[in-house]
């Protein structure tokens, strides 16, 4: 899959009006970037959202994945978690970064 393609899947995801946390599992998947290995990105053990999410400013494609993949992992354990944080707007700047960098490839 092109970046572009990715970068369009991304696009639609964002401006979804539903945070559903299946659309956000099935786009990581179909465009290939799920990172079942997440914990490999993360430098907190164990992970603390919180403070993986400040690694964002900085982060490449690959940890915006990981971190992506992270907050669906979350809401497996704690059901709900996901919507939680997508309200709160901290899902929005991972997508935004992922866009960008996408982007930036092209």
């Amino acid at each position: 899959m092109t970046n572009t393609e990715k970068r369009k899947i991304l696009q639609i995801l964002k401006s979804a009006d539903t945070c559903s946390v299946s659309n956000y599992y099935e786009a990581l998947e179909n465009i290939g970037d799920m990172k079942y290995n997440y914990g490999d990105y993360m430098i907190t053990e164990p992970i603390d959202c919180r403070e993986e999410l400040k690694r964002l400013p900085e982060a490449d494609y690959d940890l915006c994945c990981a971190l992506l993949t992270m907050l669906l992992r979350e809401d497996h354990f704690c059901n709900g978690s996901f919507d939680r944080r997508h309200k709160a707007g901290e899902v929005q700047p991972i997508l935004d970064r992922m866009i960008a960098l996408l982007a930036d490839r092209e």
